[in-house]
């Protein structure tokens, strides 16, 4: 009711002022690239990273003048400058999705608190540039809150591991920001690492520290400075941190799994599969009710990896096989292991993958791959093996 009383009283160049719409079109600098995960004589890397979702501050406050440049440009120009490098550096040709989605309110986001500007895709540079140029001014509050919980919408299309990369002032974030992250977390578990970049001034630290938080609450990701990513150099870091893991290169490592050849009983899993100590594609942590086959909503999310494997690799055929720890007799361990490598199958049959392509197997206990003796142990032994059996 407030808006309602007061937005008649303001005249039309009062109206300009209170949305704070910057129309003057985002310059972009030249930019040169660094490579990035260009591996060593000591070490390699390895793709962490499925998507790309980021969450861009188009609130009032960043058409202030960012303090860190001698241009005189906003807020809104540096973070829209930052993803034109972050775009450039990422690799060509990486499997990839990407999606970018701006947060404000007022009519720059179409009179709504987001604005979906490009909806997550196979990532191509043009594609990204043209959803970011859909970002062209600025206005009204900070809904940070609603932008990460808005972004869970289109996270529910997102296959594997996915980072969230944040740019803003944090400046006046809603205090339930860090809870809307939390519940974000907690939906989407292990697969989901938030990244910050705060473009803010010093008279206004505290939203550095919100972002901070956001992704310290991840357990993963990591929160910047946007003067820390301005060289060619350092955005190549950011998006190597993102994208890569680094793995020891003191070995040969043919399927690049992370498990040197010597080790790898599984020497040609297919490339981003998740794999166990001996390189196998397996998943040990999918967690199934007590006695049950069932996979809890908690744990879908673990399998994502091998959806996003087996549609990247239409023609190859899979036999899944079901493994428990040692608890129990043999013959009741074996019919658990074949319903839960069944549940697996189904799960992945509802995910799109044809009924023809999986096949299921049970071997009860007697296939460890790790001692009994300990938690860890049975943990790491209540498992899904996937065998290729065509490619």
């Amino acid at each position: 009711m407030l808006k309602k009383i007061i937005i008649p009283a303001v005249s039309i160049s009062g109206l300009v002022l209170l949305s704070g719409c910057a129309n003057t079109p985002t310059s972009y600098p030249n930019f040169t690239a660094a490579p990035v995960a260009q591996s060593t004589s000591t070490t390699q890397f390895k793709q962490k990273t499925d998507t790309i979702f980021v969450v861009l501050d188009a609130s009032s406050s960043t058409n202030t003048t960012y303090d860190g440049n001698d241009s005189g440009a906003s807020k809104l120009d540096v973070e829209k400058q930052t993803l034109y490098r972050f775009n450039k550096t990422i690799p060509a040709n990486i499997p990839l999705t990407t999606g970018l989605e701006s947060f404000g309110s007022g009519h720059c986001l179409d009179w709504g608190f987001t604005k979906l500007d490009q909806d997550i895709t196979r990532h191509s540079d043009k594609k990204f540039q043209a959803g970011l140029d859909q970002v062209e001014c600025a206005s009204g509050g900070t809904p940070l809150d609603k932008g990460i919980a808005d972004s869970a919408i289109e996270l529910d299309k997102a296959q594997g591991n996915i980072a969230l990369l944040i740019l803003s002032d944090g400046q006046q974030a809603p205090s339930d920001t860090i809870a809307e992250a939390q519940a974000l977390k907690s939906k989407l578990g292990e697969r989901l690492c938030i990244y910050t970049v705060w473009v803010g001034n010093s008279d206004n630290t505290s939203g550095q520290v919100v972002l901070q938080n956001l992704s310290n609450m991840s357990n993963c990701g990591k929160s910047v400075n946007v003067a820390d990513i301005s060289s060619s150099t350092s955005m190549a870091r950011f998006v190597e941190d993102m994208l890569y893991t680094k793995v020891a290169a003191g070995c040969s490592d043919i399927d690049g799994d992370g498990v040197c050849d010597p080790n790898d009983k599984c020497p040609d899993t297919p490339a981003g599969v998740k794999v166990n100590s001996q390189g196998c594609w397996s998943y040990n942590n999918i967690n199934f009710g007590f006695d049950s086959s069932k996979i809890t909503s908690a744990s879908e999310h673990i399998l994502d990896n091998a959806v996003v494997v087996l549609k990247r690799n239409p023609s190859m055929t899979v036999r899944l096989d079901g493994h428990t720890d040692s608890i129990g007799t043999q013959a009741y361990n074996m019919g658990l292991s074949v319903r839960r490598a069944q549940a697996v199958k189904s799960h992945l049959i509802a995910k799109g993958i044809a009924a023809r392509r999986l096949t299921i197997k049970g071997f009860g206990k007697s296939n460890p791959i790790a001692s009994n003796n300990t938690e860890a142990g049975r943990a790491e032994n209540r498992r899904v093996d996937f065998k290729i059996t065509a490619r």
